[in-house]
């Protein structure tokens, strides 16, 4: 009944301690923040040709902006979302952006189900990640339905009786059978054209809960939600949870939660990052091991170079090498081959659209590079990419198994560090 930490899995925190804020979405208050958004963004662009970028200026600009357009929601509990659902198909779009919490939801109401506090009218309910849902995985030339993703997602290993089988069928024809269907941006550009009939069969015909980024999904959804992050009571209070869980397993200095808490109240700039729950971790996460690396002007890629660094870091420590007294750039020349490996296959998987990426990804990412020394197994050390064995039998062959990384956000900012050391490497040659 835990969440893992998404740096560190060796960690979790109570999933009954989630904050999820949900609020409703009316198309045309979204149609107005949409409007004003690209309004703030021609801005901005109009006053960097004119040489008037200012970075605390343009931060607090943003800020204002961002809480302006989101600052006013109507909300919603959890329990009452199917209450806007005017169909006899309840069918229910949760938006939100990058590391939001929509996965947390998603983990958050499937616990809360089987607990019996909510939903008590669904006889199951089936969470799916959709990213999980690859051609190599269910295979081309053959029709697959809902029977078929429950049991390859819950039990490969096994067959399912005729009576089994035949009761999972009456309870989706009785509408008894809630879909949990997580990860639709993650899934968007490549469903496998195999899956295509039984994804719509289940998000048309079935009571689901889909969720996704907002940009990735046109749908004919009369019910959205948007998961709005951590409200400032939020924040307190998970800065204050993580310090008193690290306290007590490691005997972390009992002032540090205090200490964070008047950094990010003290700067706008820290205190509008800190309200997307998986920024907030990764901020508690890099200031329980280096307090001194969360600046006054802390962006998105200030945040995740940072992290990456205190990954390395852990990575030098497990292989014995000393890395106190290293520069970052020192630390990053120590991980060299393992970055670049990293970089590029994050940038190969987003040409491919490629979530989980296959064995044949990774080995043409490794011949690409033949020139560095890649060793997988070590690389997961790193705690950036994951691996997930999708074999009945099972391996321990990790270039046999499907990778995918920690989050997307990780493999989006990895990505786009390959594309500039291209982007660098050429302008030297000219």
């Amino acid at each position: 009944s835990g969440i893992k930490r998404m740096v560190n899995e060796e960690e979790s925190f109570p999933i009954e301690q989630s904050y999820i804020n949900l609020a409703i979405v009316d198309a045309k208050d979204q149609q107005e923040k949409e409007k004003k958004l690209k309004e703030q963004d021609q801005k901005m662009k109009e006053r960097e040709k004119q040489n008037d970028f200012n970075l605390e200026k343009q931060h607090g600009e943003i800020i204002g902006t961002y809480e302006e357009i989101y600052g006013h929601k109507t909300s919603i509990d959890v329990e009452n979302i199917f209450q806007q659902c005017k169909d006899q198909i309840k069918k229910v779009l949760i938006l939100g952006r990058a590391g939001i919490g929509k996965s947390t939801f998603c983990q958050y109401v499937t616990y809360r189900w089987a607990k019996g506090e909510l939903w008590s009218e669904y006889e199951l309910l089936i969470l799916i990640r959709l990213r999980k849902l690859t051609s190599s995985r269910y295979r081309r030339g053959k029709i697959y339905s809902p029977i078929n993703l429950l049991k390859n997602e819950y039990f490969p290993c096994e067959d399912l009786s005729a009576e089994q089988i035949q009761h999972f069928k009456e309870l989706c024809k009785n509408h008894q059978v809630l879909w949990i269907l997580d990860g639709y941006d993650e899934f968007a550009q490549s469903i496998p054209e195999q899956l295509e009939d039984v994804f719509k069969h289940v998000r048309e015909a079935q009571h689901n809960i889909l969720t996704s980024r907002p940009y990735a999904i046109k749908s004919s959804y009369d019910v959205k939600l948007e998961i709005t992050g951590f409200t400032n009571d939020n924040i307190v209070k998970y800065v204050e949870q993580f310090f008193d869980q690290t306290i007590k397993e490691i005997n972390t200095d009992s002032s540090k939660a205090q200490k964070l808490l008047r950094l990010l109240e003290s700067n706008s700039s820290i205190w509008g990052v800190a309200h997307i729950p998986v920024n907030l971790e990764l901020i508690c996460s890099l200031w329980n091991n280096n307090d001194r690396k969360i600046t006054t002007v802390l962006t998105m890629t200030v945040l995740y170079d940072n992290i990456i660094e205190w990954q390395c870091r852990r990575y030098l420590t497990k292989k014995n090498i000393n890395h106190e007294d290293l520069m970052t750039q020192d630390v990053y020349d120590k991980c060299n081959a393992e970055l670049q490996f990293l970089e590029y296959l994050a940038f190969k998987g987003m040409q491919c659209d490629e979530i989980m990426l296959t064995p044949a990804i990774l080995k043409e990412a490794k011949d690409d590079l033949k020139s560095l020394a890649i060793d997988i197994p070590q690389i997961l050390k790193m705690g950036i990419l994951k691996s997930y064995d999708d074999t009945a039998t099972g391996t321990q062959n990790q270039t046999e198994k499907q990778h995918y990384f920690v989050h997307l956000s990780f493999q989006e900012h990895l990505a786009a560090r390959h594309l500039l050391s291209i982007l660098m490497s050429t302008n030297k040659a000219f």
